[in-house]
């Protein structure tokens, strides 16, 4: 292994000797690929890492579980397998004697002899094929192509999934636009395992408290693509409220959420049940109100025998169609319906907030087969 790596950082920093050291390998070790792929290979291991190889080591026990794990969606189609592999890095200083480094795998055979794979370098380059692509597409700031490469294999798609494979487009491009420096060398590859690469970016610097860098990973499953941008996400204003019919439900906008019997009742028929849910504190009782659809948790006075109840809503949750956003977004609707309003709405855990008057909305949606199952809007004083 020791050796295979040495001679990786010689043709990497040897241009003009990959030839000489493609014809030095034993023909036993590089069968499965082409000079030409050795060489694609090389190039691509260099663009990955600026500067001059300083040295390289072996990861760590920890290091390589979390690396082999990340190459698990494509398991099944690496010869050997990701537990076969050993993961290496690479460390580089740059001219202005900044020091990168680079995870690069080592695929061994049955006996632990290193060897070029076929398959793990394919992987390997059509990801960081896409990589290239996609951060072309967003320095130059082209719309189309940046579609294109969201909404792969898209012939069959429905409109609101393309619809939210343009809406994340838009988003995309205003947010780099900006907050990322698109400049020449402004992004560079962490690591380059089969399905998994992690891409390092600068920001524009606002000010000197501002982070210099963020982190993209990029995946491959099954031969689509995708970039995790973890961009944050505000809750619109007309998303922080669930109505029936087209009333509000619980209070309006920028005011305290409550809840009263008075009020509730006559809106949403007698509750299939009301109990206290925590013993009383200085505000009263916690108590939760369950409705066929929705379950509202609260806090104030209730009174279960005569099912009468007010306080202060702490989280509204809706399971039934009829309840819905000010935007329309309800139980039922697909998560493209989500992704149309919200882009990076997965990689926020499905979880977006807002702020106002205090009070912090955060609106939970849970997802199961690509569908809206359930929603929750938490308020926090």
């Amino acid at each position: 292994e020791d050796e295979w790596v040495r001679m990786l950082t010689l043709a990497i920093g040897n241009p003009d000797q990959r030839d000489h050291i493609w014809e030095e390998i034993p023909a036993s070790q590089k069968s499965g690929i082409s000079l030409s792929d050795f060489i694609r290979y090389v190039i691509f291991l260099s663009e990955c890492l600026p500067g001059s190889v300083i040295s390289f080591f072996p990861a760590t026990a920890e290091e390589n579980r979390t690396f082999h794990s990340q190459s698990v969606r494509v398991d099944k189609h690496l010869d050997p397998k990701p537990s076969a592999a050993s993961v290496w890095w690479l460390e580089a200083q740059t001219s202005d004697l900044r020091k990168l480094r680079l995870a690069l795998p080592v695929t061994m055979d049955s006996q632990g002899v290193p060897f070029f794979s076929k398959s793990w370098i394919s992987r390997q380059l059509a990801l960081h094929d896409y990589v290239v692509l996609y951060m072309d597409a967003l320095a130059t700031g082209s719309r189309p192509a940046l579609i294109s490469l969201l909404s792969q294999y898209s012939a069959g798609w429905s409109p609101i999934r393309q619809k939210a494979a343009e809406r994340r487009a838009d988003e995309l491009l205003r947010y780099y636009r900006e907050s990322i420096n698109l400049g020449q060398g402004s992004y560079r590859c962490l690591s380059v395992m089969p399905g998994h690469t992690v891409v390092e970016q600068q920001y524009v610097l606002q000010d000197t408290a501002s982070p210099r860098v963020r982190r993209v990973t990029f995946t491959e499953s099954e031969g689509i693509f995708r970039a995790e941008e973890n961009i944050p996400q505000n809750l619109d204003e007309e998303d922080g409220l669930f109505y029936l019919d087209g009333r509000t439900l619980f209070g309006a906008s920028g005011k305290e959420s409550v809840i009263s019997s008075k009020e509730a009742v006559p809106l949403l028929g007698i509750p299939l049940k009301l109990e206290e849910v925590e013993t009383p504190g200085e505000d009263g009782p916690e108590f939760r109100v369950t409705w066929p659809g929705l379950i509202v948790e609260a806090q104030g006075n209730c009174d279960p025998e005569n099912l009468t109840f007010q306080g202060k809503i702490h989280q509204v949750s809706v399971y039934y169609s009829q309840y819905e956003t000010g935007s329309g977004l309800k139980a039922g609707d697909t998560v493209y319906d989500l992704y149309s309003r919200y882009p990076f709405a997965q990689e926020n855990g499905y979880l977006i907030s807002r702020s106002e008057n205090g009070t912090t909305k955060t609106l939970a949606v849970q997802i199961e087969s690509d569908s809206i199952v359930r929603m929750t809007l938490i308020f926090n004083s």
